[in-house]
């Protein structure tokens, strides 16, 4: 009876301690296979905000770290991204915060490649596209040569 005690603890604090999240470094938003780092503190006047570029599609996975797309460990799906008067992209980007309350984003590094990005990209859907036709093709004249 005390050794099933016991067990049953072990298991519950080495399973606990699987289930814990991420801690991220810092706020970041993705966009376009580029990672920016939020910069709170860094308001940003509506004068200095262009047009929207987009806005956060997914969330970062806070177990795994993993994320694909435009996406943030923070942001709620929905939040605006624009770009940054006389500042090029590949710089920084600003984030709509609130109604009219925008922040830096000061970019870091490209995003890691993944499965979800490759397969997500419009070039994937054109290759898969021309794959289809040839295959349809050869299969056509395989039927008119019998």
């Amino acid at each position: 009876m005390k050794k099933t005690i016991y067990l049953t603890i072990v298991i519950l604090l080495v399973t606990s301690t699987f289930a814990s999240a991420l801690s991220w470094a810092y706020i970041f938003v993705v966009h376009d296979g580029k990672v920016y780092e939020v910069k709170e503190d860094m308001l940003l006047d509506q004068s200095e905000v262009g047009k929207m570029i987009g806005k956060v599609e997914t969330k970062a996975d806070e177990y795994t770290g993993d994320y694909y797309g435009n996406a943030s460990n923070y942001y709620e799906i929905g939040t605006d991204y624009f770009k940054i008067e006389d500042i090029p992209i590949n710089e920084a980007i600003a984030v709509e915060t609130e109604e009219g309350h925008f922040v830096k984003a000061v970019y870091v590094h490209d995003a890691l490649s993944s499965f979800k990005n490759v397969f997500l990209g419009m070039n994937v859907w054109v290759v898969v596209g021309i794959f289809v036709i040839v295959l349809v093709g050869i299969t056509v004249l395989r039927s008119k040569q019998r």
